[in-house]
């Protein structure tokens, strides 16, 4: 049968799919929209299955703040290629997927997340409507990842997110005390800052567990000693570069302030207000694990 372009361009507007996608669905549906929109939903799934295997080694982070500004979200998005990952449509559908997860409110629940009706369209779920997107790509989409930070209830505080440029690193902080809000807010996007390029794993040096710091301790003693430095020499020489070294670049209030390496991240923080704290910090990569 003849399929009108009037009928293509409406199932195009209902299902974003591609005009070849959209007119073969209708001609193999003998004309009726819905059996088509099946027929599109299907292909999605039957491309998943295929492309399952297939590694999603680009995407984006991105991020959003609640209405009150007291809870943010991050995502982790990946798909296959660096083209699929700065396509709208892909964006959008990261943009729908924070909606999601501000709704849910808390970690852990990715399964209800892919299991609640997409925004876009309710008799879709998120699920179907990755599955969806993946047939128009003819790439795997793979919503890794996600985190949820906030404001203490009761306590006076901002969240701040960071996206880096290139839409591979995001970071959320938590910032707490009793400074104005609009010099915290200041503050806490520094540190978000720092954070996106310094990587720390932990907020403080007694975070980081005793074996690891011990384990690092008798590298550098070990190295002193091939150095030709006596053994009791050699362990004060480790303790020097492991608190210089390794514990500076773990631990985020160790660290030098990316703008000014004569202050310390808590250094800063004192020097803003005795009271101000980072309560919580979250870092997302493309790429890692």
């Amino acid at each position: 049968m003849s399929i009108s372009p009037q009928l293509i361009k409406t199932l195009r507007d209902e299902t974003g799919a591609g005009f070849m996608d959209c007119k073969s669905a209708l001609e193999q549906a003998g004309g009726d929209v819905e059996k088509a929109r099946l027929i599109l939903r299907e292909k999605g799934a039957i491309i998943a299955s295929k492309r399952a295997s297939k590694e999603v080694n680009q995407g984006v982070i991105a991020g959003a703040l609640s209405a009150d500004g007291r809870t943010g979200a991050l995502i982790d998005l990946r798909c296959e290629t660096d083209f699929v990952a700065r396509n709208e449509e892909f964006l959008s559908l990261a943009d729908e997927l924070l909606q999601h997860v501000l709704a849910v409110g808390a970690e852990g629940q990715l399964d209800a997340i892919l299991q609640r009706p997409s925004l876009a369209d309710s008799s879709l779920t998120v699920e179907k409507q990755i599955e969806l997107a993946i047939g128009k790509t003819g790439e795997r989409i793979a919503f890794q990842n996600y985190a949820i930070a906030r404001v203490p209830d009761g306590e006076n505080g901002v969240v701040d997110i960071y996206i880096h440029h290139n839409k591979l690193v995001g970071v959320m902080v938590v910032l707490t005390g009793s400074a104005d809000k609009d010099a915290m807010q200041n503050l806490a996007h520094e540190i978000a800052i720092q954070i996106a390029w310094s990587a720390p794993q932990y907020l403080t040096k007694d975070e980081i567990p005793a074996e690891t710091l011990q384990q690092e301790l008798e590298i550098e003693k070990q190295r002193a000693i091939n150095e030709g430095k006596p053994e009791n020499v050699a362990e004060n020489i480790a303790r020097g570069r492991v608190n210089k070294g390794f514990v500076q670049k773990v631990a985020l209030l160790e660290q030098p302030f990316y703008k000014d390496e004569s202050k310390t991240i808590g250094d800063m923080l004192k020097a803003a207000g005795n009271d101000l704290k980072v309560v919580r910090f979250v870092r997302l990569e493309v790429g890692a694990s």
